[in-house]
């Protein structure tokens, strides 16, 4: 089954259902997915008499409205297509629940059962470092920013430290998938956690919304790291105009595709000071994500030589989609090789026509292209590079032996592995993303002291 992490984004879609649900529909109802991950659907009447229903993922902090509702008072359905996602139920008056299937490329139980909001409320994780910045007075100040293009502007917040500057500063740039300003991923508000530190260290911070996400316009959808790393370039642009940053100190910070990202601006702005690589992938998109997507499988319970076979289709995958330029005839060529693969074992059935999709989108093929090598032995500024020994996603071992290689003439570049971290760079166990959301620590301080320490010694 698809996480909803990264899916259950907002979208258009107030639904009616129909009157023989009556007054009953209204109020909150819970579940859990496959019996792991929980949800509350959310039934209300509008004043004008027409029915809302929202779904909620409380351990992601996502939620959505559904569309395609439809209930009587034996059958309950809906419909996210923005995740493939469908749920369809019958009514069980003896257990008082609804009796249903989760569908998102493959089935799962999901039963839903009425409770109130008290209830859904307390499935909200706990986030002990956001609780405490929302608590403590801050030393610095947060001004709401825009900036950008003629086409569209970038919405972000900048944290000052108060008293007397000019300030060095970071942009920070995120991962993959539409990221507001906090980089919120599983309810860790990953950037506001890594922003307060910095600037409590007397570091200002900048950090953005992706275009088209929370307040910048533009597209999203048709966007690639290409048009992300000049969105990054104009938020470094932003710095140097203001008074109050060290236009000599100004660095990023890039998670993720954000490390992919950090460098190409770096090797084309060679006045940029300093560059953390967190997570940043050290190999090509095609390499990278043929041992992420294995890495997993084994993680979730793929025998390691049937991951391994799957590690050779998913090459030759990316190797067919990289090759044709046509998007459709990309399509239909990576549905066949998905089709072979299912029946093979490989992949999960009934999923092959939706992972096309999003393989062959222009993100995707663009990612599996890039090298990022290339920029990685062009830039000439101090790097310091972070893996997590635990990061599945862009694996320790692999990633760090490439960074090496790549930086191996900057004499100012540092490498380095953290212990017992994983993607996300939290304290974790096996490192699978199945323990982003339970885990509460949102960055571990290993890693906050590790950037922290290094960028000040870059701007003495």
């Amino acid at each position: 089954m698809r996480k909803l992490a990264g899916g259950l984004l907002a979208m258009a879609a107030i639904s009616t259902v129909s009157p023989a649900w009556a007054e009953d529909a209204q109020g909150h109802w819970h579940g859990t997915i496959a019996g792991t991950l929980a949800v509350v659907l959310d039934v209300s009447k509008t004043p004008a008499g027409v029915w809302e229903a929202t779904l909620h993922s409380p351990s992601q902090a996502f939620s959505t409205k559904v569309s395609q509702f439809a209930s009587d008072a034996a059958h309950l359905s809906f419909a996210i297509p923005k995740l493939g996602a469908s749920y369809q139920a019958v009514w069980n008056d003896k257990d008082k629940v609804w009796a249903g299937t989760w569908t998102q490329g493959q089935q799962a139980p999901l039963n839903l059962t009425r409770t109130d909001a008290g209830a859904a409320a307390a499935l909200q994780p706990r986030r002990p470092q956001e609780t405490a910045i929302a608590a403590a007075s801050a030393p610095y100040t947060s001004d709401e920013v825009q900036f950008g293009h003629a086409q569209w502007q970038l919405a972000g917040s900048l944290f000052v430290p108060k008293g007397a500057g000019p300030w060095p500063a970071v942009v920070l740039v995120h991962g993959s998938g539409p990221n507001n300003r906090d980089e919120d991923i599983f309810g860790h508000k990953i950037f506001l956690v890594l922003a307060d530190h910095l600037a409590r260290n007397g570091i200002a911070v900048l950090r953005y919304d992706k275009r088209g996400v929370g307040g910048s316009n533009g597209d999203y959808d048709t966007a690639t790291t290409l048009d992300f790393a000049f969105d990054a370039q104009a938020a470094v642009a932003y710095l140097r105009t203001r008074p109050d940053i060290n236009a000599r100190h100004i660095g990023m910070i890039g998670h993720s595709e954000g490390g992919l990202i950090a460098p190409m601006v770096a090797a084309r702005d060679p006045q940029l000071g300093f560059v953390v690589l967190m997570a940043g992938p050290g190999v090509r998109g095609d390499v990278l994500m043929a041992e992420q997507m294995a890495r997993n499988a084994e993680l979730d319970g793929l025998p390691p030589e049937a991951a391994a076979r799957q590690r050779i289709a998913n090459r030759a995958l990316f190797a067919a989609i990289m090759a044709e330029h046509d998007p459709q005839r990309a399509r239909s060529k990576a549905t066949a090789m998905l089709e072979q693969g299912e029946r093979d074992g490989l992949y999960v059935p009934g999923t092959a026509a939706m992972t096309a999709k999003s393989l062959t989108s222009p993100w995707f093929h663009t990612f599996l292209t890039l090298d990022p090598g290339v920029a990685l032995k062009a830039m000439r500024q101090p790097v310091l590079a972070l893996n997590g020994e635990l990061d599945w996603q862009v694996p320790s071992r692999l990633d760090l032996d490439a960074m090496r290689a790549a930086l191996a003439n900057n004499p100012r570049a540092v490498v380095k592995e953290l212990p017992r971290l994983n993607h996300l760079f939290q304290t974790a166990t096996t490192g699978s993303g199945q323990e982003y959301a339970q885990i509460e620590e949102t960055l571990a301080p290993s890693a906050l002291e590790a950037i922290t320490g290094w960028i000040q010694g870059q701007v003495r």
